[in-house]
């Protein structure tokens, strides 16, 4: 799988869209608009969305070309997945609809070196030691040389991060016509810091979420802190493992409860 020094044009049924490698993204685009595995039942035909992990675009597209009203708040910290992001939501008209910030979100505003992957842009994490451990899987699985090519190349880059709920009090003041009465749908999949994002949620906020979705790795040990920390806040979980994904990988789902 060589690095694309040039984002490629895929084009489907559904929408055309940019990818730094096309074998990922046409593996994304795979788990998101055909496996619908984001998929909350019963969102309101205006939902606002959190797209915490936006990487190029993809599930931001699909909840715009499924609920055209809906207003997305989109986190990407890569540089390059960015700049690709950006590139896809002009591509599908989708700019107005969707905010997209070139940062990442933590329990704490600041800077990190985020591990990129040039060959699996949409694995490239905060947490380099869970990658490790999915790299040793992969050498088991499908050979060192495959893994070394998959892998190969990370680089450092250092990254902005800040807490959500900073963003929105940032974007949405609470002021007439301008705050926030619903976050209809949190989507997190930000490769083992998951546990991270939700911490930087107040309970200002937390209080209009409805919905959570989480992908999560289970040797990254995090999932059952997740799940105990979305309970506490009054949410009835689910969990699904990923069929689309490697082993051990699971969907959580958290709803409201009325």
């Amino acid at each position: 799988m060589a690095v694309t020094t040039t984002p490629e044009l895929i084009k489907t049924d559904e929408l055309s869209y940019y990818a730094i490698s096309k074998i990922e993204a046409q593996f994304i685009h795979k788990e998101i608009f055909t496996d619908h595995c984001y998929d909350i039942p019963n969102l309101p035909p205006n939902p606002f969305i959190v797209d915490a992990g936006a990487n190029i675009g993809l599930f931001s597209l699909y909840m715009k070309r499924k609920y055209p009203q809906a207003k997305i708040l989109a986190f990407e910290p890569a540089p390059a997945c960015y700049d690709v992001l950006s590139r896809n939501l002009a591509l599908n008209d989708a700019l107005s609809g969707v905010r997209a910030l070139q940062c990442g979100l933590s329990s704490s505003s600041g800077t990190l070196p985020l591990t990129y992957f040039p060959n699996l842009p949409g694995n490239s994490t905060l947490v380099p030691e869970e990658k490790n451990k999915l790299y040793e899987e992969a050498v088991r699985k499908r050979g060192k040389e495959t893994a070394d090519e998959r892998f190969g190349g990370a680089v450092k880059v250092d990254v902005e991060l800040k807490r959500l709920s900073d963003v929105l009090r940032e974007y949405y003041p609470d002021k007439p016509d301008q705050g926030l009465e619903s976050i209809d749908l949190l989507k997190v999949d930000v490769e083992g810091a998951e546990l991270e994002v939700l911490k930087g949620l107040d309970e200002e906020h937390w209080k209009l979420v409805q919905n959570v979705v989480v992908e999560t790795w289970e040797p990254s040990g995090i999932r059952p802190q997740i799940e105990g920390l979305l309970e506490e806040k009054g949410f009835t979980i689910t969990r699904d493992k990923a069929e689309w994904a490697p082993d051990q990988f699971y969907m959580i789902t958290a709803r409201r409860q009325d």
